[in-house]
């Protein structure tokens, strides 16, 4: 165990489905690698996965992720937080004319107050979307965190999401209940978008024991429109080394 949290690698292998309502079931094979370290008072997180599609060769999906947080403490009660997080997409799919290649990058900026009541923390990010091979507007936003994690380890986040450009408008939010305690960490979580006409519903949970962690995630989407609700389950294995 300390030799896997000193290294920070984790290799895992996932399968999902976009939805398993539908009569001709899609089904993905996501192999994935990470790497997450502290360095003093530096988080770094690095990852990569490539989803392949299991009942037919396209689409294809490939995701790089990269994340830098920084906590400066002030006292033992709270810390401020800074972070920068970019991602990358890439679909491969003939059917869609070309590749399509993408990104966001998210700066952020945050506070933590640890008090006997429990864990409180507020973060402001600033996500910009960004097309690399199309002619399409930057798209910046505004998202609005806020968490609270109980003494009895049953936690509670609630996330605003806001459009800047090239429109202003709301785009979501999303309620969250959490609860992890020693190898188990399970969520609930239900979101809404675009202005209240779609509805998911998540519930992911995660099981660690020895070098390995176990994940299973179910989600419900398109809630409210019934003949046209999606149901996506993904299981999936991390070997921590």
């Amino acid at each position: 165990m300390a030799l896997a949290d000193t290294l920070g690698f984790r290799a895992g292998l996932y399968v999902d489905s976009p939805d398993i309502l539908v009569e001709e079931k899609d089904l993905f094979l996501t192999p994935k690698l990470e790497f997450e370290r502290a360095f003093g008072n530096f988080d770094v997180f690095l990852g990569a996965e490539y989803s392949f599609h299991l009942t037919g060769f396209f689409p294809q999906f490939f995701l790089g992720e990269e994340k830098i947080a920084a906590h400066l403490p002030f006292g033992s009660l709270w810390e401020l937080r800074a972070g920068f997080r970019n991602e990358n997409n890439l679909l491969v799919d003939p059917d869609w004319g070309n590749e399509w290649t993408g990104g966001r990058l998210s700066p952020g900026l945050g506070a933590g107050f640890f008090l006997p009541a429990g864990d409180f923390s507020i973060a402001l990010d600033f996500p910009v979307d960004y097309p690399m091979q199309s002619r399409r507007d930057v798209l910046t936003g505004l998202d609005l965190t806020a968490a609270y994690v109980s003494p009895f380890w049953i936690g509670a986040r609630a996330a605003a999401n806001f459009i800047l450009n090239p429109d202003a408008a709301f785009d979501g939010i999303e309620f969250a209940l959490t609860y992890g305690q020693d190898q188990f960490y399970g969520e609930l979580a239900f979101r809404v978008r675009d202005s209240f006409g779609y509805f998911s519903l998540r519930a992911q949970f995660d099981y660690f024991f020895d070098f390995f962690i176990l994940n299973a995630g179910l989600e419900a989407g398109n809630l409210g429109v019934w003949d046209a609700v999606t149901l996506a389950p993904a299981v999936g294995i991390k070997y921590r080394f």
